[in-house]
């Protein structure tokens, strides 16, 4: 998905009418100086509005020529353990994007809207307060084929073998592939196979993956 570098304008008081809106089953989320690494954020679990103090954010570069992005620091550095062991294996993946700010997620919202209609964006972008974007520990990943990055969601929907190398590796380094196939009525979202979340620990993610739940349905089992 292509960073987009135009921004939007949002109303913080209509963000905070959507968070008090919302229905919570539980109560995942901050939990004092530290990220919560199995924070739920999803249509149903707004992000807390506290949940950002709790965030070590550290800026790193994109695939983007002269653009960076902001990731909570544990969540890069199990990040740049996958890319080397991917590098091994001759496959080279960068972030395209990582934590958003609501404002941010508002205006991609509107840019997938224009581009692919407004039931392909329900279906794929988080309304703003309720992406996991926002908590920091999530990543858009895209690989290079042939030199070239492929950012575009249709083209990386076109390497299934690829991306079936990338998500083996996955918990190896305490990431795991968020949206399921198959798993779209419980996540509310479409398969992407670049969207990567990290959960705080290998035995976590390996536990997660090996199981065939999507993080939803593993806390209500095992938290």
């Amino acid at each position: 998905m292509k960073k987009l570098k135009a921004f939007s304008t949002i109303l913080i008081f209509a963000f905070g009418f959507f968070v008090v809106g919302c229905e919570s089953t539980k109560n995942y989320g901050y939990k004092g100086k530290h990220p919560d690494y199995l924070v739920l954020v999803n249509k149903t679990h707004p992000i807390s509005v506290d949940y950002a103090k709790s965030l070590d954010l550290v800026t790193v570069d994109t695939v983007y020529d002269d653009e960076t992005a902001e990731i909570e620091k544990a969540t890069y550095e199990a990040y740049l353990s996958l890319q080397s062991a991917l590098e091994k294996q001759g496959i080279e993946i960068g972030i395209d994007s990582a934590y958003r700010s609501v404002e941010y997620q508002e205006q991609i919202m509107l840019d997938f809207t224009e581009k692919y209609g407004e039931e392909y964006a329900r279906n794929t972008v988080a309304v703003p307060g309720t992406s996991e974007h926002h908590t920091g520990l999530a990543i858009d990943i895209v690989p290079k084929v042939n030199g070239e990055w492929k950012w575009e969601n249709e083209d990386m929907m076109q390497l299934p073998e690829l991306f079936s190398r990338i998500h083996k590796e996955l918990p190896n380094h305490g990431f795991i592939l968020r949206f399921l196939k198959g798993k779209e009525k419980i996540t509310g979202y479409s398969y992407e196979p670049w969207h990567i979340r990290y959960v705080g620990s290998v035995e976590v993610a390996q536990e997660i993956t090996d199981s065939g739940l999507v993080l939803e349905e593993y806390l209500e089992e095992f938290k």
